[in-house]
């Protein structure tokens, strides 16, 4: 699993994930996601190149949504994969973080 931080402002923070949010792909990132969204702005998270997602990537999304919304901001996941969106759906995490289909549609979720 790679992460890659696309945009770090005062405003907004992008990460950009790759490979499998698995066991081993969620201890390699996980700490630097948390502290890369630990700075006080929102959040997107490009998924379009996880192509597998597990239980323990369901969790890290989720927790990140939620220290992010203790905190006033809002996490919203961007372009899955159809494998990857269906996993999202069957878990209905999409009901509680917003999935885009692109950049531009994540900034206008996080706008409203």
């Amino acid at each position: 699993m790679e992460l890659v931080i696309q945009e770090q402002s005062k405003a907004l923070t992008r990460l950009a994930l790759k490979g499998r949010l698995d066991t081993v792909g969620v201890d390699r990132i996980e700490t630097r996601v948390n502290a890369a969204l630990a700075g006080g702005t929102h959040g997107i998270i490009d998924l379009s190149e996880v192509t597998f997602l597990a239980s323990l990537g369901i969790r890290l999304l989720l927790n990140a949504a939620k220290m992010l919304d203790r905190r006033g901001y809002r996490l919203v996941l961007v372009a899955p994969q159809p494998v990857i969106e269906q996993a999202l759906r069957h878990s209905s995490l999409d009901e509680l973080i917003p999935v885009a289909p692109d950049l531009d549609a994540a900034l206008a979720l996080l706008q409203q």
